[in-house]
Formats: structure tokens, sequence, C-alpha cells
């Protein structure tokens, strides 16, 4: 790899490593390498789908002069590098799977409520109708003491009640400044009682609501199985849909794996896969394995992959062998996924 890495001029290198029983059964080990960012997002996620239970023994940096090196004697069961085009380019060797960062998904308001309303899936527009009829209704606020109140009593017990300590988000007070005084506050309501919602930010640039925080009352799963936590996202794109200075309404990232739930689940509004317009967008994911074995075999199968295509269009990667079979229940089927591509792990060295 050459020494001559612009990122090392901003950057320093991440690295951490993990241990665990794999979800095939097996003792594994597991290494991160690249921006910060993914220590936050690619790790963890990828962690969690490729052990039962896990720890993380080992994190620090380095230069990214020293990443060929550090790779090499650190080579555990699956090695995944997060870092920019060019980076990863160099790095590449034969065998390596090559996929996006992130992936956004966006729908496209401009054309008003009823074309939006028309692109639902069959089981959102049942959905929308059945809310409605129970007394779901929303309304929005730019109201500080809304902000707060949501923040603290809706948003934070969310995050905590869904992801515990891997729960992420915006600190209270960048989330006050950085997006709700630049956004709308969304309230549901359910027989008048405030029961969930969501804060989005507003791009006038770019003419884009940015869906960012979301929540229910005091995090209750009653709340997210009532329908109160989707009904957020019917009310975001009415509303948006009925905005002039708003044609797009932007449901934000995921990693790029077909097996996401959130992907899955917000494509039935009608969004589009894209690549972020931001850092991630620059960066890309590569998937090094030094042997095929039966704890990497089983995380490809059953976790597609979104890269790109020749032409760099959005492509779903799935993996299978004489043992197991395309996920095919996980679908790809998506405004802006144009292709799949389906790698027998059985050839993949030949």
């Amino acid at each position: 790899m050459s020494a001559d890495f612009r990122m090392s001029q901003k950057t320093v290198c991440h690295f951490r490593i993990y241990s665990g029983p794999s979800r095939a059964g097996t003792p594994a080990r597991l290494t991160y390498f690249g921006v910060e960012a993914g220590l936050l997002y690619i790790a963890p996620f990828v962690a969690q789908c490729f052990f039962e239970h896990f720890s993380a023994d080992q994190e620090g940096t380095m230069e990214w002069e020293q990443l060929d090196d550090f790779i090499k004697q650190n080579q555990t069961d699956m090695s995944l590098l997060m870092a920019s085009l060019d980076i990863i380019q160099q790095c590449q060797q034969p065998g390596d799977v090559v996929g996006l960062s992130r992936v956004h998904q966006r729908v496209d308001v401009s054309a008003g409520l009823e074309h939006v309303l028309g692109q639902l899936s069959q089981r959102e527009s049942k959905r929308r109708t059945q809310s409605i009829k129970e007394g779901f209704k929303f309304d929005v606020s730019f109201e500080d003491e809304d902000f707060f109140s949501f923040y603290r009593s809706m948003h934070a017990p969310t995050m905590s009640a869904r992801y515990g300590a891997f729960a992420r988000s915006v600190q209270e007070q960048s989330a006050y400044l950085d997006l709700f005084k630049r956004g709308v506050l969304f309230r549901i309501l359910l027989n008048e009682k405030w029961v969930a919602g969501s804060v989005s930010q507003i791009d006038m640039s770019t003419r884009t609501l940015n869906a960012r925080l979301i929540g229910v009352k005091d995090g209750s799963a009653l709340f997210r199985a009532n329908g109160a936590q989707n009904f957020v996202y019917h009310a975001i794109l009415e509303w948006a849909s009925n905005q002039s200075s708003i044609d797009c309404v932007d449901f934000q990232g995921c990693e790029p794996f077909l097996s996401k739930g959130t992907f899955q689940y917000k494509k039935r509004f009608g969004a589009k896969a894209v690549v972020p317009k931001n850092d991630f967008g620059q960066w890309r994911l590569l998937i090094r394995v030094p042997t095929l074995c039966v704890s990497v075999r089983q995380f490809l199968v059953n976790n597609p992959l979104i890269g790109l295509d020749a032409d760099g269009q959005l492509q779903a990667q799935y993996f299978f062998d004489a043992d197991h079979e395309i996920r095919s229940d996980i679908p790809f089927a998506s405004k802006g996924i144009h292709s799949q591509v389906s790698h027998n792990l059985d050839q993949w060295y030949d």
C-alpha cells in the first residue's frame, strides 16, 4: 500500500478488535479499521450480526501509513475497513468484498400528497388509514418547551429502551440548536394525548426535510406496538408534501446491509435508496476474510451487502454456497437499487 495518503494529513486510522462466539457457534474474532465514524455505526452493527455476544478486546489509533502492516499483523476471522475510495482501492485484494459505507432513503414529495400516498406500499397505506380511524393525528410545534419535553420524555427514553448500550443520538443542546431551531417538531396525538414525536431539520438550500430524532412517550413499547411510532413517518410525509418550500424528505441513513430492519421498513414509504451527499458518500466498506470459515460464510449469506455496479448504480450483493441458499427472503427490491448479483462462496477464491 502506498504511504501517500491524503487522509493522513487530517485524520488518524482507528481500530477495534472484537472477540466472542460467532452466530455459527464457534469462537471468532473481528477487526474494524478506518475512520472514526465507523466505530459508531458499521463496527457495532456488524459485530451484532457476526457474534452471539462479544467483547471489545482492544481499541486505538494509528497513522494511515501503518495500516498495511497492522492488518498483516492482526489477522482475524473477518476484517472491516471503512475509508475513502482511494485508500480502499489501494488496499483491495482479490477476494475482498466492497460496498457502500451507508445508505440514505429519500422520498420525493414535490408532486404533492396524493402522489406520495400512491407510492406507499399496500401495507403502509392500510396502516395509515387504520391509524386515522383509531384517532391518530398530528400537529407541529416550534415551541422550546415542547422540544425539551419531547427530547427528555420521548426521544432519550426510546433510544435507551431500543438500543441500550448501543444507543446513539445527538446531544440535547446540539439537537436543540442544530435540528429543532432549524426545523420543526412533529407531535403525534392519540385521542388528543401527545404520545410520540419527531424533530426534523429543514435544509432550505436543498429544499429537503431531514427526519432526524424520533421517540414515543416514556420509550414504552406500547406506543411502538399500537402504531404511534409508525404514524410519525406518515405525519412527516403529509406535512412536507404540503410545503411549497420542500421537495424531498430524507429519512436518513442506515448501514448498507439488506438485513438492516430500518432499511426494509423505510422502503415501504416509497423511499429511494441513495448514496448520501456527505462524508459517508465518499467512504466505502471493504470486508476481508483470510479463509471462508463457517462463521464468515454465515455472516455473508445472512447479510447481503449494498454496493455499486460498474456503472455506479446501487447493486445488492448476495452470497451462497453448497450448504446455504441465497437469502431471497431478504429482498433487495427498492427504488434506487438497480440490480442484484449472487456470489458463490465455494468458488470465491478460484
